[in-house]
């Protein structure tokens, strides 16, 4: 092949991979009710609310588990839903952060990081971070706060979706 029809032949190729690129996730700033709201939308089997920071050092530790939990889990009917407790303004670095984790999921950023905002989600959190909250057909199923491995994700996940806990 010459040297013409190879940069055409790479070219193409190069334009094709580009457009089945995933997209790059989102960092969105919504406040308290919309996302209550997006929670509450969901008709996954199960939903996972976590709630993080990309200044919380267990927050950043623990985000390849919360990929590998969507990766593992989604096609099973789990919903990830993310909230980042940042500020609002901090939109373009939480994105730049979730590009690094090549997050397949948006995030969202609460614009109120308040006991309302607590509250909304549990009685029960003290608002330390990293959260997460699993809902069963909307209603809160479990909770915790701190870090958590895969294996626990993935115990609290098939026990709420009735399979094994193996």
């Amino acid at each position: 092949m010459d040297m013409k029809r190879l940069i055409v032949f790479f070219s193409g190729m190069w334009l094709m991979l580009a457009g089945c690129a995933p997209h790059a996730p989102l960092a969105v700033p919504a406040s308290p009710a919309e996302i209550a709201s997006t929670v509450k939308a969901s008709d996954a089997p199960l939903t996972l609310v976590h709630v993080w920071a990309t200044w919380c050092p267990p927050c950043r530790v623990e985000f390849p588990e919360l990929i590998r939990v969507h990766r593992k889990f989604s096609r099973e009917g789990l919903n990830l839903i993310l909230i980042s407790a940042d500020e609002p303004g901090d939109a373009e670095q939480v994105g730049e952060f979730l590009v690094q984790q090549a997050c397949p999921v948006d995030s969202l950023i609460t614009t109120e990081l308040s006991q309302r905002f607590i509250e909304q989600f549990s009685p029960n959190w003290g608002g330390a971070l990293p959260a997460s909250f699993f809902y069963v057909d909307g209603a809160l199923r479990a909770e915790w706060e701190g870090m958590r491995s895969f294996k626990q994700y993935a115990n609290t996940i098939r026990e709420l979706m009735g399979g094994d806990e193996k």
